[in-house]
């Protein structure tokens, strides 16, 4: 079988994360890597990861390529994708992970270069259609240009629909103890982001931020438009996020029903893609988690009201990561 061989714009957090998950996966070919940051960095930054240790496989650079366990990688440093010479690459699927490119037009040069589909690793700024593996991948239309979402709705999402299938929601409040992020300042300082907050320091706060998670939730709730909505509470910790999902059921259930049906789902209907624990592990214990989601089965409550309580554990880069790569894999043998 052919390889699909994928190219990865950005090599940020999710860009090397996919990266090292390409790379196991035989499968699939990584053939390129556009950034803005040196190659050198590159080459070093794939290598060497503080949350993720060493890539246990040789990394060299010579003229522009990168040579990782006998495969080669060509390396590119451009701002446009118009600008960037892939045709020789045959590339099946660009991995948008800059964060910048957010439209069906600001993708389009990657299909008019050659490369077969693009999969934005961010929630769209425009109606660009939005999958996701071990939700709705199965409906893929063929689309050259499409989204995989944001780390938070691939966390949630799978939850909100066994929980809306079973019991019904009306209305759901969600609370994400998020680890900080590259946009966040690591002292006090200026910060370009409308949200004042950002100019405190990450590693010394605890930082409530506005989150684009509702939205992009409600996508896949059509039905639940406007009963959606999310914070983002930034955290002092490097990795990992955990859910804190309030939900108002339309049913009345028992902690034993609702969890019950989250065990045998994750069993069955989302296997690979969620998973349950009652062992009481901590946020250190979801590092490098291939699951969308983790749900902690002891504290699931709920009152009088049908008003539900889920928490679950994600790892928000190597997670998300594993779903992007899962859908390139999926969509890729179409």
């Amino acid at each position: 079988m052919k390889k699909i061989r994928i190219f990865i714009n950005g090599f940020g957090r999710i860009g090397r994360s996919a990266a090292r998950i390409i790379l196991e996966n035989p499968e699939l070919e990584l053939v390129g890597i556009n950034d803005l940051c040196s190659f050198e960095q590159m080459a070093y930054l794939l290598k060497y990861d503080s949350q993720y240790l060493s890539l246990p496989y040789e990394v060299k650079l010579q003229n522009g390529l990168l040579s990782i366990n006998h495969q080669t990688v060509k390396l590119f440093s451009h701002h446009n994708a118009a600008d960037i010479d892939i045709e020789a690459l045959d590339i099946d699927m660009v991995l948008e992970c800059t964060g910048v490119f957010l439209t069906v037009e600001a993708n389009r040069a990657w299909i008019k270069n050659g490369a077969k589909r693009v999969i934005v690793s961010t929630p769209p700024s425009d109606a660009m259609p939005t999958y996701m593996f071990g939700v709705n991948h199965h409906e893929y239309q063929q689309e050259p240009i499409i989204s995989n979402s944001s780390c938070s709705a691939n966390a949630i999402v799978p939850i909100f629909k066994i929980i809306d299938k079973c019991f019904g929601i009306r209305s759901a409040m969600m609370s994400m103890y998020h680890s900080y992020t590259f946009y966040q300042n690591l002292l006090d300082n200026k910060h370009y982001s409308t949200e004042i907050r950002r100019t405190r320091s990450a590693t010394q706060n605890i930082i409530p931020l506005a989150s684009t998670a509702a939205k992009a939730t409600e996508y896949f709730f059509p039905h639940l438009k406007g009963q959606f909505h999310a914070v983002s509470i930034r955290v002092p910790i490097p990795a990992t996020t955990l859910y804190d999902l309030s939900i108002n059921l339309k049913s009345s259930a028992t902690k034993e029903e609702v969890n019950r049906q989250l065990v045998s789902q994750a069993a069955s209907v989302y296997a690979g893609i969620l998973d349950v624990t009652d062992t009481p592990k901590e946020s250190s214990d979801y590092i490098k988690s291939p699951y969308s989601a983790t749900i902690n089965l002891p504290f699931t409550l709920i009152s009088k009201d049908n008003l539900l309580r889920i928490s679950a554990w994600q790892d928000n880069e190597y997670g998300y990561a594993k779903r992007l790569v899962d859908l390139a894999n999926a969509i890729g043998q179409h």
